[in-house]
């Protein structure tokens, strides 16, 4: 390596470059995100690779891919940024106290069903925070600052993330009175025959209230998927099939009914995470608590 050693080479803005053109793939979307122009972090990165005297990145029309060395300091880089965001974050967060922004994310009806009126009395006791929920089916980076705080039911598997679980949501099968009134009851001997199913989109086959499904309901055909469970409960509600839902959301959807079924709707475990940085942090911490008293008490609630 040319320039000395590792550590003298090493600045924090030029690994911000890297790895964002690692991420985006490009020049152009790395430097928005970055909000520099695509001119700056071009040549802050041809600077990095001279001082450590190898290529980072293969160029091509393309854009950016990372060449042998760039794939070798990508997770040195990424601890790195774990370590600074997380320095920054804890410096911050103890001069603000308990005041400030705390982002929360979770899937769309958690948002809406749950988390909505939670946050209602949190921001009443607590009125210096800035809550802001983040409704994402998919997982956010919590070691980025993402998010502070992550509700999911099922394991987080990002590095340093700290989890408890926070309750249980039971699952159920719906279906609207209109439907039911012309097209009869499911007889699940027969695997739901006959009927009609809105079901999870097919890249969520694998969940576990999803793989439940055809146990009773395996002969029943799908007429339209979503990612989301709010969505699938306006469906059922309109009339267009049976959904499996959340009790919580099945349950106070006018015109819904939950169906008895032989075997017991699933339930899965929900788990509410931060990261180690984080969770310290007086606003987030005083967020984590109120959010697993808020769970305590709503616990029968999300069991159905």
């Amino acid at each position: 390596m040319a320039g000395g050693s590792l550590v003298r080479v090493l600045d924090w803005d030029d690994l911000r470059c890297f790895l964002a053109v690692a991420r985006a793939g490009t020049l152009s979307a790395a430097s928005r995100g970055l909000k520099l122009t695509q001119p700056t972090v071009g040549r802050r990165i041809t600077a990095f690779e001279k001082r450590l005297g190898a290529k980072l990145f293969d160029r091509s029309a393309a854009g950016h891919t990372l060449s042998e060395t760039g794939t070798r300091l990508f997770p040195y880089a990424e601890r790195m940024e774990v370590e600074a965001l997380g320095a920054e974050r804890r410096v911050a967060g103890r001069d603000a106290g308990l005041r400030g922004p705390v982002k929360i994310t979770a899937s769309e009806w958690m948002v809406d069903c749950v988390l909505a009126p939670m946050v209602a009395a949190l921001v009443l006791r607590h009125p210096d925070l800035e809550i802001e929920l983040l409704a994402e089916p998919r997982h956010l980076n919590l070691a980025r600052g993402d998010a502070e705080i992550a509700l999911r039911p099922s394991r987080f598997e990002h590095q340093d993330v700290v989890e408890i679980q926070v309750g249980l949501v039971r699952f159920g099968l719906y279906a609207s009175e209109a439907y039911l009134g012309e097209r009869g009851a499911p007889d699940f001997t027969r695997g739901c025959e006959g009927h009609s199913l809105i079901a999870m989109s097919s890249a969520l086959t694998r969940i576990p209230d999803v793989a439940w499904l055809p146990t009773v309901a395996g002969k029943a055909s799908v007429v339209a998927r979503s990612n989301g469970r709010l969505p699938m409960a306006t469906l059922a509600a309109a009339g267009a099939g049976i959904a499996m839902l959340p009790v919580l959301v099945g349950d106070r959807t006018i015109s819904l009914r939950r169906l008895a079924t032989p075997l017991p709707g699933p339930e899965r475990a929900l788990w509410l995470a931060a990261h180690r940085h984080s969770r310290s942090i007086p606003r987030v911490k005083a967020t984590i608590a109120f959010l697993k008293e808020a769970f305590r008490k709503m616990g029968p609630a999300l069991a159905g």
